[in-house]
């Protein structure tokens, strides 16, 4: 393996269901210890309540407010905050802030990349939710019913 430098405006940019996700840092690359992907969340936008049943999640936020929830664990995260959520442990995340979230992930191991990759090829009209829960189980994830309030 090689050390590996990548520019800030560089990445394999993507659009899942609206969202700009940036593949930084591919499994490939690291002989699939890690990857790393920015994501870029609008306002009141993230993924519904969710679990990886195969890898764990390091989020770092850069800009803006979100709420996480995880295991069970609702709390705010702001720029600075990292958190981190093993696999297996539902978890679901929300932009809360007036303006853009965005946050560096880092995924270990590797392989959950090519879930954005797989999703961000096809068209946004290609990219409805029954398609992409199919392309998602095949990466190990498992959507699960919104919590009630």
């Amino acid at each position: 393996m090689n050390p590996i430098h990548i520019p800030f405006a560089e990445g394999k940019l993507v659009n899942v269901i609206g969202n700009a996700i940036t593949i930084r840092l591919h499994g490939r690359d690291t002989g699939g210890a890690l990857s790393v992907i920015e994501s870029i969340d609008k306002p009141d936008e993230g993924p519904p309540p969710h679990i990886h049943h195969r890898e764990d999640e390091t989020f770092q936020i850069i800009e803006g407010e979100y709420e996480f929830t995880c295991g069970g664990q609702a709390f705010k995260a702001t720029k600075g905050a990292t958190i981190f959520a093993p696999r297996g442990v539902p978890h679901a995340y929300r932009c809360v802030g007036r303006n853009p979230g965005r946050m560096v992930v880092t995924i270990t191991p590797a392989g959950f990349e090519e879930f954005f990759d797989e999703v961000g090829r096809l068209s946004p009209q290609e990219q409805a939710i029954p398609r992409v829960m199919e392309i998602a189980d095949r990466y190990g994830l498992e959507f699960l019913p919104p919590v009630s309030s």
